[in-house]
């Protein structure tokens, strides 16, 4: 198994070099609670609640797809999903992650993203989340933490969304809940790692 960094400040330390990096910005918020879910930003009375619903929708998508990564998106006013996609990554079209697709279809239908939580079984890439700080997404929300499924042995670019946030200049940040439904999104990355190991034997 290839190496992994155990801890977002291990990996802030050494992929930064010189160049110094916020302590609060390597390390979970202070807002974590007993059962692993942290909260940052403003949340509107329901909104949280709605979130947290919306992240089996999201794991049904992630299921459909070849590589189980799912992303549904929550309107802020009403808590319906009113889009969703899989991870539909192809040689063709590496950018195609499930986060990338829901941010299409939104543009497409004319959905802006300041009224619109991003709901994902996985903590978005760096890639996804530089687009959905772009979009100026209103929040986001995300399952099992890069940080985790990369120690299970699954490649990923395991800069934290936050930190990513924490240097943006576009304006105000997105709300986050972190570490939302593992019970449902873990078992998919703890899937793709057996299949990764198999794949990597043969």
């Amino acid at each position: 198994m290839t190496p992994v960094f155990c801890t977002r400040r291990r990996f802030l330390s050494v992929a930064s070099g010189a160049v110094a990096v916020p302590a609060a910005a390597g390390s979970a918020p202070s807002g974590e609670r007993p059962d692993g879910q942290w909260w940052t930003g403003q949340w509107p009375a329901g909104l949280r609640a709605a979130a947290v619903r919306a992240m089996p929708a999201a794991v049904a998508y992630a299921r459909s797809g070849r590589w189980p990564f799912g992303a549904v998106l929550v309107a802020a006013d009403t808590g319906e999903v009113v889009a969703g996609a899989a991870n539909t990554v192809t040689d063709a079209d590496p950018t195609a992650h499930a986060e990338m697709s829901v941010l299409r279809s939104a543009t497409a239908r004319g959905l802006p993203m300041s009224r619109h939580v991003m709901v994902s079984t996985a903590e978005p890439c760096p890639m996804c989340a530089g687009a959905l700080l772009w979009a100026g997404a209103r929040a986001v929300v995300f399952g099992t933490p890069s940080t985790r499924i990369a120690a299970l042995g699954v490649p990923q670019l395991t800069l934290p969304f936050e930190t990513v946030a924490h240097h943006s200049t576009l304006g105000p940040h997105p709300a986050v809940g972190g570490g939302v439904r593992t019970d449902l999104t873990d078992p998919l990355y703890r899937a793709l790692a057996r299949r990764h190991e198999r794949g990597r034997a043969g």
